[in-house]
């Protein structure tokens, strides 16, 4: 609870209502109903890795990303919040279950990596991200683990039609604060693609 109130404080902080939150940008190359896929600009992020369950994952992770954009960085510089948040595991078992789960933010699009501020915590890992292809659907609801699996399985079975296949870890993106009524929250399952003959 205590997470989520300083989240909701960091978007207060960050967003002011006049404010759209920037987005990580993507271009819709083919549109199948359920599914999208869709070319993602290359991009930073801004990383924490937990060993932990599915649904505990965001909170503990977000301390120190909150502490990185609010000014605990080599610049003491203030980044501004971006969606979607993502989170994807971390190092897959046998089972299918993971051992950690990775939360990333996005960074603002106008740094790159010489002019983002190192952070001061040893937790986070700056990443550049190189963009691509990738398969998206879009739900809106709850962040179960469960809702989240019942459309990864969705998009997965939808991707069998396509020539392109899914090649990488996916990934779950909110894009909507922890106050946003449950029914009207907007979430996304990415996963990224490559030649099935590949």
């Amino acid at each position: 609870m205590r997470h989520a109130l300083l989240f909701i404080a960091l978007l207060l902080t960050l967003a002011s209502p006049a404010e759209a939150i920037e987005t990580l940008a993507f271009e819709v190359i083919e549109d199948q109903g359920d599914i999208q896929i869709r070319r993602y600009a290359p991009h930073l992020l801004a990383t924490v890795t937990v060993d932990c369950d599915f649904d505990a994952a965001g909170s503990q992770a977000f301390r120190p990303l909150f502490n990185f954009i609010s000014g605990a960085n080599a610049g003491e510089e203030k980044i501004a919040m971006t969606a979607p948040v993502l989170q994807q595991a971390s190092a897959p078992q046998s089972s299918g279950q993971a051992d950690g789960w990775a939360i990333s933010f996005v960074m603002p699009d106008r740094h790159s990596v010489q002019s983002l501020p190192a952070p001061r915590s040893a937790d986070i890992r700056i990443s550049q991200q190189p963009g691509g292809l990738m398969a998206a659907v879009t739900y809106r609801g709850g962040w179960s683990r469960a809702k989240y699996l019942e459309n990864e399985q969705r998009l997965l079975n939808g991707l069998q039609s396509y020539t392109l296949a899914a090649c990488g870890t996916p990934r779950w993106a909110r894009y909507d604060p922890p106050f946003m009524p449950w029914f009207l929250r907007k979430n996304e399952i990415l996963i990224p693609l490559c030649n099935a003959n590949d």
